[in-house]
């Protein structure tokens, strides 16, 4: 399966990187796609977007346009080909 990360915000000017693409072998779910990234980028992705195994209040991750909150959370298997979208929490006027 292909997956596209779609990057946004300060973690896109963190990286410098708009889209990661990865390729898995079997479904996984969004914790463990965070992980993944987070280990080819050597930039924590599970630190900037939970807390306690949580989602950081203000943090939007989508899967194919769904916001993931409304699915199954950090817990959400990804089963297909997808794109995630990754908007950290942010502050401005």
């Amino acid at each position: 399966m292909k997956l596209s990360i779609k990057l946004f915000a300060t973690i896109r000017l963190d990286t410098g990187l708009k889209v990661v693409d990865v390729n898995i072998d079997k479904p996984i779910n969004i914790i463990e796609m965070l992980k993944l990234v987070s280990d080819i980028l050597d930039y924590d992705l599970i630190e900037k977007l939970t807390e306690n195994n949580k989602i950081i209040p203000g943090v939007i991750i989508l899967l194919n346009g769904v916001n993931i909150h409304h699915i199954n959370k950090l817990e959400t298997k990804i089963t297909e080909d997808a794109i995630i979208s990754v908007f950290p929490a942010a502050a401005g006027g």
